[in-house]
């Protein structure tokens, strides 16, 4: 084997090893990347509009009390505003009436 087939089967080898992984995992970013931004146009052209509950006027809550309620003062449902930190809905939301009579949004 001469010096020029040995040096062309190390390059080769290592083209094979190297460049070819790494070109593919390039592929495979860029198209992902793609997919992203696809999902992530899609997923702001589709936001649902849905009428804020006035949980406040349920619950009978005092005008006065109402200036020191986050849920009173965000634009989020109360049962949002007052999710626990792991996700799941506080316990005094689960019976609430504003809860279980919100209109569930319908996708068009």
């Amino acid at each position: 084997m001469n010096d020029t087939s040995a040096a062309l089967a190390v390059l080769t080898g290592l083209a094979v090893r190297l460049l070819l992984p790494i070109l593919v995992t390039g592929f495979v970013v860029v198209a992902l990347s793609q997919l992203d931004k696809r999902w992530r146009g899609e997923g702001s052209a589709n936001r649902l509009r849905v009428e804020k509950p006035e949980c406040w006027k349920t619950q009978r809550c005092a005008s006065s009390s109402r200036k020191d309620c986050p849920a009173y003062r965000s634009a989020l449902p109360c049962w949002q505003v007052f999710r626990l930190s792991n996700g799941y809905l506080d316990e005094k939301c689960l019976a609430c009436p504003v809860l279980i009579k919100a209109p569930v949004p319908l996708q068009t």
